[in-house]
């Protein structure tokens, strides 16, 4: 039998939030634990979203491997959503 280290899910799966700034022109993945309102641009600070575009499209969650650290598993897919993840993800690097 393989060994595989352990794996532990650190946080619940969340939402990508995707921001197309119209000021400074950049197109953003916004990754974060928290479930509060993007309210700026984290590039420029500018936080008039008439002329930039924001959306929820993705999700990721983090996990440690007791070998490997921490890892973020992160699907940028529109059809993904938070409840597709079954906090048993892998690590990437064993085997």
């Amino acid at each position: 039998m393989v060994h595989r280290p352990k794996v532990i899910t650190l946080t619940e799966a969340k939402s990508v939030r995707k921001l197309y700034c119209g000021e400074c022109g950049w197109d953003q993945e916004i990754i974060s634990t928290s479930s509060e309102e993007v309210k700026s641009c984290p590039w420029c600070g500018w936080g008039d979203f008439e002329i930039s575009t924001l959306a929820v499209e993705g999700a990721f969650q983090e996990i440690e491997c007791e070998k490997h650290g921490r890892v973020t598993v992160l699907i940028p897919n529109s059809n993904i959503d938070v409840l597709d993840f079954l906090d048993n993800l892998c690590c990437p690097f064993c085997e």
